[in-house]
């Protein structure tokens, strides 16, 4: 067996693992808001004023959703689109959990992972990555740089979970179970 596979890693945990790392220190950046366009204020001095209408540009690459803000410094306005369109995302290279997930999910699939899509009804999203060693799938958060970690929502962050469903190429699952210590809280929660 080749070095890292003795540990009980594969070459291609290793290279997820690598990738994960790669892409939340150097590729994505966090952006709870843009910097003034006209005067360069930072982030922290855009005031949001609630959605704006998407323009055709946003449109065109999946943007239907457009944050409003206007800079305290010079008070011009400024925008945030929250791009779906994996090229526009490849461009920006920035944004939320779900800019973080539909970006990461292209990239493994692009290094030739099974990738799939994973949407958290209380509000986040990440991906899962298909372990051929371990035959199953691995919960992947870009935004943590976290790995097969799936009680990370539940017990760290203290989600309370309602539904939790994994979008691959050809199917949709409810993958909530695997997110969750307390599957009888989960299921009353659902009622």
């Amino acid at each position: 067996a080749a070095p890292a596979e003795a540990d009980g890693i594969s070459h291609q945990e290793c290279l997820l693992l690598e990738l994960l790392h790669w892409f939340k220190e150097d590729f994505f950046k966090w952006c709870d808001a843009p910097e003034c366009g006209k005067c360069g204020a930072p982030p922290a001095q855009m005031q949001s004023v609630g959605h704006v209408p998407p323009s055709s540009d946003d449109l065109r690459y999946a943007a239907s959703v457009v944050e409003g803000y206007r800079c305290s410094a010079c008070g011009s306005a400024g925008r945030f689109p929250r791009y779906n369109h994996p090229g526009k995302l490849l461009e920006t290279r920035k944004g939320r959990c779900g800019e973080w997930a539909n970006c990461f999910t292209l990239c493994c699939r692009a290094v030739g992972f099974e990738a799939r899509h994973v949407v958290d009804w209380t509000d986040h999203v990440w991906t899962e990555v298909f372990s051929e060693r371990q035959h199953r799938w691995l919960h992947c958060d870009p935004c943590e740089d976290c790995c097969d970690k799936p009680l990370l929502y539940e017990a760290g962050w203290g989600k309370e979970l309602t539904y939790v469903l994994a979008f691959g190429a050809e199917d949709a699952v409810d993958v909530t179970r695997r997110y969750t210590a307390r599957p009888d809280d989960v299921a009353a929660r659902r009622t």
